[in-house]
């Protein structure tokens, strides 16, 4: 659903899946835990098994409501558009959805009208205007904040740079606004279901982010030049429906819980998928603006919220938070304690050699971290003799200047539980590597 994420896992789904196929069945209850942009939670459900799912990230948990949560295709209320428009978007929203790549099985299946029904709200959020709105239903807040004319986009580094923050034209900006406007009206009239303002919101992240003036994250924009696609109109439309159609049912996404909280709230489950951040990468910086976006209809001050915007990139400062997972000095004993907590029988780790906890680009590979999750996954926690460490190329990209692609290795580390941790949390006798 969000494709410039950093760390999705889309290039090694293949091999994931056939790692997850050797420790559990179809229908078998699995757990993604840092689930991120779905990728992988998705790819699980639509191999047949149960998920459940969570991350820090408020996206997260929009993403998973609107597609991982559902086994169908929920209704829209269609009398959220406006009668003399309402026709028409309908008709135009069913051609799209018979002919369009996605939506197949959902037609297939019997369910046109109800695809139909939330492509063509989404579409509305293309369309509406100023004067479709009530009189002060309609903020400016991306507009003022996030593009160049914006009243509060001016910025002042921490080494003294002033400027303006460009995240977005000013006509994109406006769209975006008018479209968080509309859904902030049918959100707090209490007509919009939840699955319906998930599918919404997920469908405009997905716009926002092909027309955003980044380099692959919020953290920040380029200060003196345009990405192109930033110069393009944005064009919010309904997602593919197909990936919410499923037969097995029973799905859960946590909403923005600690992951170290989340899984100790789980039934026991075959498999526990951890792709825990690798480095000191903040998550919560680097897509504000998206979590933004999910989290803007509940805001019940904007006024109040929006004055206190801060950092080059403009966060309020209340939605940021530090991971320990972030730290090399917490990373070891965090996994170990999430290991420890769940009632998993399989445990699966990603990780890789490139820019992580111990590791430099410039300094080449160093086995530090791969060696420590070694450690930990062979030791009382776990049946040593099970251990596998599978290690698949790829190239890497980073945005520094001079900087050329390398290959890295992606690491699938997986490892089986003794019998006892397996049965009961909170049962294991140690066995966390310290790390110097």
């Amino acid at each position: 659903m969000i494709q410039r994420y950093l760390g999705n896992k889309g290039r090694v789904l293949g091999q994931l899946l056939a790692v997850f196929g050797g420790h559990a069945e179809r229908g078998d209850h699995v757990v993604d835990l840092f689930s991120g942009s779905l990728a992988v939670s998705m790819a699980m459900k639509a191999a047949g098994y149960r998920v459940s799912a969570n991350d820090a990230n408020l996206l997260s948990y929009v993403i998973g409501e609107a597609f991982l949560v559902p086994s169908t295709v929920p209704e829209a209320d269609l009398s959220l558009l406006p009668a003399e428009h309402r026709d028409r978007l309908l008709a135009e929203s069913r051609r799209h959805v018979r002919g369009a790549t996605g939506f197949d099985v959902s037609v297939a299946a019997g369910r046109t009208d109800e695809a139909s029904s939330l492509h063509a709200l989404a579409a509305w959020l293309n369309e509406v205007t100023v004067a479709d709105l009530p009189t002060g239903a309609v903020r400016f807040d991306i507009f003022n904040t996030y593009s160049e004319d914006g009243e509060r986009s001016e910025f002042t580094s921490l080494r003294g740079s002033t400027g303006r923050r460009r995240f977005f034209s000013g006509a994109n900006a406006r769209r975006i606004d008018l479209a968080l406007s509309q859904l902030r009206l049918w959100a707090r009239s209490g007509r919009l279901d939840e699955p319906v303002r998930a599918y919404l919101l997920a469908s405009l992240m997905r716009a926002v982010e092909k027309v955003a003036n980044t380099q692959g994250t919020f953290h920040d924009f380029p200060r003196d030049k345009w990405d192109q696609r930033a110069l393009n109109p944005i064009r919010i439309e309904g997602l593919p429906t197909d990936p919410m159609l499923s037969d097995i049912a029973g799905h859960r996404v946590g909403k923005a819980e600690d992951s170290r909280d989340f899984v100790k709230t789980l039934e026991p489950h075959k498999i526990l998928y951890l792709d825990p951040p690798y480095n000191f990468r903040q998550y919560s910086a680097y897509y504000f603006l998206l979590n933004l976006l999910c989290r803007y209809t509940d805001i019940d001050d904007l006024e109040d919220y929006f004055s206190k915007v801060t950092y080059v990139r403009g966060q309020n400062p209340e939605d940021d938070f530090v991971s320990t997972f972030c730290r090399s000095s917490s990373f070891l004993s965090d996994m170990g304690a999430v290991m420890r907590d769940a009632a998993a029988e399989t445990v699966v780790v990603s990780y890789y050699t490139g820019r992580n906890h111990w590791s430099d680009f410039d300094r080449g590979r160093d086995d530090t971290g791969l060696n420590l999750l070694r450690e930990l996954m062979t030791g009382s926690m776990f049946d040593a003799d099970t251990f596998e460490a599978l290690e698949v190329d790829r190239l890497n990209y980073a945005s520094y200047g001079g900087y050329r692609a390398r290959t890295v290795q992606e690491l699938i580390l997986v490892a089986k539980k003794r019998k006892g941790d397996s049965d009961a949390r909170g049962s294991a006798d140690g066995g966390i590597p310290e790390v110097a």
